[in-house]
């Protein structure tokens, strides 16, 4: 069964190639729009229902404050 929270492992798995604590909380608030607090140590406390609610996000749609993957000419 699982909990009512998302597990650091299934936090870290959603959030791969981060490692800070602050970073995964702005990936999971700004790019995914997940809700997000934090727990005591500062990583990153997602409740399993906000996380399964999310709004999928269109395949190639680039997050606002996402990277720009393009080469300058």
């Amino acid at each position: 069964m699982t909990g009512p929270i998302l597990t650091d492992a299934e936090v870290d798995e959603i959030c791969d190639g981060l490692t800070q604590a602050a970073a995964k909380v702005r990936y999971l608030r700004d790019v995914l729009r997940v809700p997000v607090e934090r727990k005591p140590n500062g990583r990153p406390l997602v409740r399993r229902v906000d996380w399964e609610r999310r709004q999928p996000q269109a395949q190639n749609e680039r997050p606002a404050r996402g990277p720009k993957w393009t080469v300058p000419a």
